[in-house]
């Protein structure tokens, strides 16, 4: 069932890439919204019943997803309407928080690495700081302050996700932070097409945000498995778990 599971989202994965690239809206409302609804329900067979904080707020992650996945797909098919990404953007700025909130509840995380050496944080501070500069002249006004809220939040995540490095297997915190920074990827690569398309040309944008997109929720739904399966039986290989 688990296996199942994860090969409808591989198979739906590439429909979806293919809907895209074709602009069949068919295939985009045929398969969009299963795609992390699937991934969702892994999530939760794999960890339930699902008692302790970070579980529940990485699964919260996944299910907030959902809806920013249907409410941007609105945005180009469909009604084609532009209040759906300030939408869609509101659902996704849910999913950040409560993946932040879900790896900052992880067992240890208040001695992490962030907390220790707050110095870290520069390199993700700089991040921050250099795509809003890039991308604030393209924001219309209105969406200036939502977007900028999205961008610290989802930095917020990443810095979170890092502070868990002395707590992870290293295979385990290698593959969440790839899955973090494949969003933030996905995401800034949303941001340019839509705010600086004029100055930055990104070939084939929705199979890359898609794809990226794909890839970074596979691996951070994947890696908090295998790193909440540690926490519960320490004495579990890190990489036992089994699954895709």
């Amino acid at each position: 069932m688990l296996r199942i599971l994860l090969y409808a989202y591989l198979l739906l994965s590439l429909l979806t890439l293919w809907g895209e690239h074709r602009q069949s809206e068919f295939l985009i409302f045929a398969t969009k919204p299963l795609l992390l609804s699937l991934l969702s329900l892994w999530f939760y067979l794999r960890l339930r019943p699902m008692e302790e904080r970070f579980p529940r707020f990485v699964l919260a992650g996944l299910i907030f997803s959902i809806g920013g996945d249907t409410l941007l797909m609105l945005v180009e098919n469909g009604p084609k309407g532009e209040q759906f990404f300030l939408l869609g953007l509101g659902s996704f700025l849910l999913a950040q928080l409560s993946y932040l909130l879900g790896f900052a509840s992880y067992p240890g995380a208040k001695g992490g690495d962030m907390v220790k050496a707050p110095w870290r944080v520069g390199p993700f501070a700089l991040f921050l700081a250099g795509i809003i500069i890039v991308l604030w002249p393209g924001i219309p006004g209105a969406m200036k302050a939502p977007v900028a809220v999205y961008a610290c939040a989802i930095v917020g995540m990443a810095i979170a996700a890092f502070n868990l490095r002395p707590m992870l297997a290293r295979g385990v915190f290698q593959g969440l932070m790839a899955g973090v920074l494949f969003f933030i990827l996905s995401d800034s690569l949303i941001a340019l097409n839509k705010f600086r398309s004029g100055a930055i040309t990104i070939p084939y944008p929705r199979l890359l945000i898609m794809s990226t997109y794909l890839l970074a929720q596979y691996l951070i739904a994947r890696n908090a498995v295998r790193a909440w399966r540690a926490a519960r039986a320490p004495s579990v290989v890190s990489s036992g778990d089994g699954a895709l």
